[in-house]
């Protein structure tokens, strides 16, 4: 039997309802949305915007409209950085953030003349911000919770500071979506960008920018959006502006029921849940001398090395005992610096909500075997 320990990666498994939702949509609901007035078309469009309601409900945002379905968190975030920033500009990201927040700022300041500056997360975040907010700072961008520690920011403090300084906040909530609430207007996040295949238990596929009041971004990929089609350029409102080409119809059905199951159970107990599973793992190791740990083994996500040992080989040790976890980088370059793990990075363990807990037993005493006898 598969082990499944890498849910910071995509969820798995996903609740029964999700993959039901999923077949009835394309037997039901099988036209093009947005592109004809024939029911099956209708059908589909409205499939689209229970979704787009549930993410509101979810994030507490107040237009379903917008709601931009993107195909993940990583296209959801390159719309609203290069949609926004302008030539000129000076954004602020924080020094824990994936390659999706830094690779698109870096390639704004290479070929867009923007300047970027990086506030550190340890200590006082805001006052970190503070310090580096200059005339010409445009947005403060970060993420919600660390993909390689599960660490969260203050986004409700950060966003206040954006909002005095009158500053966009843009959010990476890939990795809290679903674990930790999120209140875009309390918390003062003008853009949130999830996925769909993570803590929401949806598919992948599918993800979403949610815009907040007023905010309309350059369109950076154009085609047909089924409205305005004489015009040569995509409409000037959302979600028409960023939604180029036919729509995921039946992974936003499958969002739909990953919402649900996260509504039901309750996101606070989600992140106890798997927060639980991972401090029976990372207990069973805290004074072993031969493991070294990184950042707080916070929420559901456990990273750790073998002492000399390169991260990849111990993946691929636990790999032959059917267990399932990630080594290397984790797309996140500057949050490893950060943390100051090798070169290679290191091994990351990580729960979701349909984790069982023989899974952290047979984890535990499966790393205990390699640790004794196969190194």
């Amino acid at each position: 039997m598969i082990n499944y320990l890498d849910n910071a990666a995509t969820s798995y498994p996903k609740p029964p309802s999700v993959i039901r939702a999923m077949e009835r949509c394309m037997e039901e609901r099988g036209g093009n949305p947005g592109r004809g007035s024939h029911r099956l078309a209708l059908l589909a469009s409205e499939k689209l915007f229970e979704a787009r309601s549930l993410l509101c409900e979810l994030f507490s945002s107040d237009d379903p409209e917008g709601v931009a379905f993107t195909m993940n968190t990583t296209y959801a975030l390159n719309l609203a950085i290069l949609g926004l920033i302008n030539e000129g500009d000076h954004v602020i990201i924080s020094d824990m953030e994936h390659n999706s927040v830094l690779r698109p700022v870096e390639w704004l300041k290479r070929y867009k003349g923007i300047e970027y500056s990086v506030f550190s997360t340890r200590g006082d975040a805001c006052e970190s911000i503070r310090s580096l907010i200059r005339k010409n700072t445009r947005a403060v961008i970060c993420s919600h919770a660390s993909n390689i520690t599960g660490r969260l920011l203050p986004v409700g403090d950060i966003g206040r500071v954006t909002r005095e300084h009158g500053v966009l906040f843009i959010v990476d909530a890939a990795q809290s979506g679903g674990l930790c609430k999120t209140d875009m207007k309390k918390s003062c996040i003008d853009v949130l960008c999830v996925p769909s295949h993570k803590g929401l238990l949806g598919p992948q596929g599918i993800g979403a920018a949610i815009f907040a009041g007023d905010i309309l971004p350059r369109a950076v990929i154009t085609g047909g959006s089924g409205a305005l089609s004489r015009d040569a350029d995509m409409p000037p409102y959302l979600p028409d502006r960023l939604e180029a080409g036919t729509l995921p119809t039946p992974t936003a059905a499958g969002l739909c029921e990953g919402i649900r199951y996260v509504m039901r159970r309750g996101e606070a107990s989600i992140a106890a849940f798997e927060a639980g599973i991972i401090r029976k793992i990372s207990e069973d190791f805290a004074d072993d001398k031969r493991i070294c740990s990184y950042g707080d083994a916070g929420g559901g996500i456990w990273l750790f090395n073998v002492r000399g040992v390169p991260s990849q080989k111990v993946s691929e040790l636990l790999d032959r005992k059917g267990i399932c976890t990630r080594p290397g980088l984790h797309c996140a370059p500057l949050a490893h610096k950060t943390l100051g793990t090798p070169e290679d990075g290191a091994v990351r363990v990580s729960a979701g909500p349909l984790t069982r807990p023989w899974q952290a037993d047979h984890f535990v005493r499966s790393l205990r075997e390699i640790l004794d006898g196969e190194l």
